[in-house]
């Protein structure tokens, strides 16, 4: 690379992070609390209900624990793993075909990044990073190191199951060292496995981890009740015109196996559809772009050339669909941190003090964090009747606010339809019995003990 290079790839990622802080963030509640309560020394999965895999909240909570929790912290540490994903297309497309390709899906994978909603840390976008590194070893047929990062993304997130699909083919391709190649991959997932379940059994979390990421992660969460989401025809056809590019790749450049990996990638979207689901297919998309856009050839296969009215189509329509999204997210501050929560953050700092116990319900658990005070249950279970409804659940929280009797109550109102309309009656029961309204903040109802 000349210095021409370097400049464009820092301009590249300046623009990109430059878009970041411009459009609306998502601070997911969940991506606050849950490392927030690990810094307090509570136990994923013993002390906290968790049905995803660990890695990126053991790293979380590792920058929680240097930095301090927060919307900024969150934020940053979202935009570096974003910029990092940027440098790592980049890298891995150019080893792999050229620079000019690795330009090329530098920018695709940057512009699908914002559009699949991944401004927002979610264990999607993280699991993907390690998928994507699995999928250049297994371009290069190293196949342990093929095996350590597929298992990194599988204890990142369940989901990355759906990569043994590309591997599987990938595999399959070999002729004589197919058996050996095999063997190395597994290797590979060993290496991380053993030492993954022993610190699971050292830290005495095990079974625990066992009983919701398992049991109930994958064989309980996605059949529940209300779980199920999928895209009306609009969302659906918005979310797969982007993926339309893979239609004028051919096998020389990659296709099928490059469009196995974005399937893949896709797979997590179900059963509950959301944008973000999508974020591990990213890369896999734009290197799809870059190659349908690209004429030269590279390392890892041929060349494929779009006919000028499909590639105008399809750029004006991708330029819509950004110009749209871009639109709608400009400068649209911190989803789960608008005024309301502002207001009600404020005004239970007023009346608490860092350390002390509250409880919220229907409510986002963010609260928590941004209030510097702990959950009055242990252990502490979301706000979700697949949660709540488990055996045994509701009457545990009942004897932990009995036990510690918490200084308020944040309860926002039950409406009669969607995920705020489920109301767990015992605990809500035992609430309204011993608690009184106190005061309201924008519609949120402040409960505290009726003998105070």
């Amino acid at each position: 690379m000349n210095k021409k290079h370097y400049f464009f790839l820092i301009g590249i990622l300046a623009v990109h992070f430059l878009f970041l802080s411009v459009l609306k963030f998502t601070a997911w509640p969940e991506m606050l609390l849950w490392p927030y309560l690990i810094t307090k020394g509570w136990l994923p999965y013993a002390n906290i209900a968790i049905a995803h895999n660990p890695l990126m909240l053991f790293d979380l909570s590792v920058f929680f624990w240097i930095f301090g929790a927060g919307i900024l912290q969150l934020k940053i540490f979202t935009w570096a793993l974003i910029l990092s994903f940027d440098v790592l297309v980049f890298v891995i497309v150019k080893k792999l075909w050229n620079i000019k390709t690795a330009f090329l899906a530098l920018i695709s994978f940057a512009v699908w990044n914002l559009f699949y909603d991944g401004n927002g840390l979610w264990f999607d976008l993280y699991m993907g990073v390690f998928a994507f590194c699995s999928f250049y070893f297994v371009k290069q047929k190293k196949w342990v190191w093929s095996g350590i990062f597929w298992a990194l993304a599988f204890i990142s997130k369940q989901t990355a199951i759906w990569f043994l699909l590309p591997i599987g083919y990938a595999l399959a391709q070999e002729s004589k060292l197919r058996l050996e190649s095999f063997k190395k991959l597994t290797v590979g997932v060993i290496l991380i496995a053993i030492p993954f379940v022993l610190i699971m059994l050292l830290t005495g979390i095990f079974p625990s981890f066992w009983n919701w990421a398992v049991r109930f992660g994958v064989f309980t969460l996605p059949g529940s009740r209300g779980q199920i989401q999928l895209p009306d025809l609009k969302n659906l056809a918005v979310a797969v015109l982007p993926f339309s590019v893979f239609l004028f790749t051919n096998r020389k450049s990659g296709f099928p196996g490059l469009a196995l990996w974005a399937i893949a990638g896709a797979l997590g979207a179900y059963p509950r559809f959301e944008f973000f689901h999508l974020q591990p297919a990213v890369p896999f998309l734009a290197i799809a772009v870059a190659l349908a856009f690209n004429n030269s050839k590279g390392k890892a296969g041929g060349k494929v050339k779009l006919t000028r009215s499909l590639a105008i189509f399809y750029i004006l329509g991708s330029i819509y669909l950004f110009a749209g999204f871009f639109m709608r997210n400009f400068k649209e501050g911190v989803r789960f941190y608008e005024q309301d929560v502002k207001d009600v953050a404020s005004f239970v700092n007023y009346n608490t003090s860092p350390g002390d116990k509250i409880l919220v319900l229907n409510w986002w658990d963010s609260l928590y964090v941004l209030t510097d005070t702990l959950p009055a249950f242990d252990p502490w279970v979301p706000h979700l009747s697949w949660y709540m409804e488990e055996p045994g659940i509701q009457e545990k929280m009942v004897e932990s606010l009995k036990t510690n009797s918490p200084k308020l109550i944040v309860l926002n109102p039950y409406t009669d339809f969607g995920l705020s309309a489920y109301i767990p009656e015992k605990v809500y029961n035992y609430v309204i019995e011993n608690y009184r309204i106190f005061q309201k903040v924008d519609g949120v109802e402040i409960l505290m003990q009726k003998d105070r």
